[in-house]
This record gives C-alpha cells, structure tokens and sequence, in this order.
C-alpha cells in the first residue's frame, strides 16, 4: 500500500512540474486554456492510473468460500423461503376457513418439483369437533384457495 502512495506521489509531482513549465511558456490567450485543461487531465491521470491495478475488492483472494458453504447457503436461503411461503399460505386458508365458519388451524409443507418451482405438498387441518359434518366443504375450498387436490390433504380431529 505504501508502494501505491509513492507511485501516486511520484507521478503527481511530476505531472505537476510539467503542467507548470507547460503554463509558463504558453504565455496566454486561448492556447493557455487549453494546456489547462491538458495539464488537469495529465494530473488526473497520475493520480488514476496507478488506482487501476488496484484489487481491493477481488473475489480471486477469497478462499474461505467452499462450494459446499455456497450450497449449504443457497439449501438454508430455500428452507427459509419455503417456511415463510407455507406459513402465509396456512395463515390465509385459516382466514379464509374462519370466513366460511370453520375452526381450524392449518399446516402447509412446501416442496420443489422436478423443475425447481416451489409448490405445495400438503396441506394439514386440524379442525374441530362441529366441523366434522362439513368435512366435504373444507376439503373443496382447500382444493380453490390452495389448488391441492384431495390426495393431498390431511384432515385430523383436534
């Protein structure tokens, strides 16, 4: 780093003196105006160039990520995801259930298919007692608001 600040310091200094004399024997008029505006840019050159062989923030020095922290990282971010989905979805059926006069409570597990897309796997519903005659209309309005079919629902008594 400290080789980095002596590069810019050289380069600057020297850009400097040149951009002087440059400005001394110009004179003036519009000529003066543009070796101004050459020597700036010369200045600013100095000062960058030696910025950009700079890899501060390189990705190739890193090597404390492991493929198998990346997929560790990626199945934790899709476990996350999947729980958050599942309980919005078991907390809205509930809402929508409690609309229709259902006590119940409901569990929603998630799975991948065969092409990665998140989908519903099961829906559980614990529904009482004086839901038990209706059991027919709690599954119809599972397969609408969730669109999972019969074979994939679970009905158990509280």
């Amino acid at each position: 780093m400290t080789e980095l600040f002596q590069t810019i310091l050289l380069r600057v200094t020297l850009a400097g003196a040149a951009s002087a004399v440059a400005l001394r024997v110009v004179g003036g008029g519009a000529l003066r105006e543009i070796v101004k505006m050459a020597a700036g840019l010369l200045l600013l050159l100095a000062l960058l160039q030696p910025l950009s062989g700079l890899s501060l923030l390189s990705w190739e020095g890193w090597t404390g990520t492991s493929q198998e922290d990346i997929d560790a990282i990626r199945e934790q971010n899709t476990q996350t995801a999947m729980s958050t989905v599942a309980a919005t979805i078991a907390r809205a059926v509930e809402q929508r259930a409690e609309q229709e006069g259902f006590d119940c409570s409901v569990k929603v597990t998630m799975t991948n298919d065969a092409d990665g897309i998140l989908q519903i796997d099961r829906v559980t519903v614990y529904y009482g007692g004086s839901d038990a005659a209706r059991l027919h209309e709690l599954q119809a309005l599972l397969t609408e608001e969730c669109g999972v079919p019969a074979s994939r629902q679970e009905l158990i008594a509280k």
